[in-house]
């Protein structure tokens, strides 16, 4: 039998409803391997007590932070033998759970789980994926594990929904939709008083060789494998864990570009400006000017190593 652990973030979006009736009844369904970490501190050693017992699956119940936190923490608590995760998508984007697939929320999807890991049939639907690990070549902060990052225009996107949209009620895929389109209609329909178009000075290194100089404007990575609302703006990765989206600085006809960038579909004149690039990648070094996101969190600017040689399993039941 599966001995099935739940990490539970009580702050996530839609953990903030009810939280008290499905805390009592998850405690009741786990006993022990039910738990609500209010620190890195005390997730770790939540973790370290489920490594040390046995349990095999970990149900996250929570957004893409309290994943990216989640996966964190792993190494630390289970080595190189990571525990399989099912994603209960509590959060406001729910990027990840979207491409790994989820039991659903609240008791009802909890209740699916235990009754799958009594009948050992946790295994039964496995989706594997690489993990994306951020890491600090000077040391001066700890690496991240998640699965998608994005600078440049992608950190304004995310400032602005944050500050404005998630509070008017958005959330999940209508909010990234909504936020982007803040960014590209403050632009360019606004003249660009931002000076948004005009990008960040980025270093971006792929495999070893060093990316073409000069401002970008955007610039995605993750190692999921499809986005919400059918969005896939990646092309040309083939079978590489990282998959990356460059976009130069004053992109050429960018309002005309978007349907084809969002499909991953670029047209030839796109491809012929060199301004729209993408590809594949198993490590890239960037130096970012600006802070970027990782997984919905702010982290700062420097010099960074983005990596996928780790992969973990998710499943849902059967």
């Amino acid at each position: 039998m599966s001995r099935l652990g739940l990490i539970r973030n009580p702050k996530s979006q839609r953990n903030k409803q009810g939280g008290g009736d499905t805390r009592a009844q998850a405690a009741a369904l786990l006993g022990f391997y039910f738990a609500e970490p209010a620190t890195p501190a005390e997730l770790h050693d939540t973790l370290v007590d489920f490594a040390q017992d046995g349990v095999d699956t970990i149900c996250v119940d929570g957004g893409d932070g309290t994943v990216r936190d989640v996966l964190t923490a792993l190494p630390a608590a289970f080595g190189d033998r990571p525990p399989r995760l099912a994603i209960m998508a509590s959060g406001k984007t729910n990027l990840i759970a979207a491409d790994v697939g989820t039991p659903g929320h609240g008791l009802k999807a909890l209740e699916r789980l235990v009754g799958a890991a009594q009948a050992n049939r946790l295994g039964d639907k496995v989706t594997r994926r690489p993990i994306l690990s951020i890491n600090w070549p000077d040391g001066e902060h700890e690496p991240v594990r998640g699965m998608f990052m994005g600078g440049g225009a992608f950190t304004r996107g995310t400032e602005l929904a944050n500050s404005h949209i998630h509070r008017a009620g958005f959330t999940q895929g209508p909010a990234v939709a909504i936020a982007m389109a803040g960014v590209l209609g403050r632009a360019l329909i606004g003249n660009d008083q931002h000076g948004w178009l005009a990008g960040e000075a980025m270093g971006i290194t792929i495999d070893g060789h060093r990316a073409q100089d000069g401002n970008r404007f955007l610039f995605l990575a993750t190692t999921l494998e499809r986005l919400i609302l059918g969005l896939w703006p990646f092309w040309d990765h083939g079978a590489a864990p990282l998959r990356y989206l460059d976009i130069a600085a004053n992109p050429p006809r960018l309002l005309r570009a978007l349907p084809a960038l969002v499909k991953g579909k670029p047209r030839p004149w796109m491809l012929d400006s060199g301004a729209y690039r993408s590809g594949g990648a198993q490590v890239l070094d960037l130096a970012l000017p600006r802070p970027f996101i990782m997984d919905g969190e702010t982290y700062p600017a420097g010099r960074i190593r983005l990596s996928a040689e780790e992969v973990v399993d998710f499943v849902i039941p059967s």
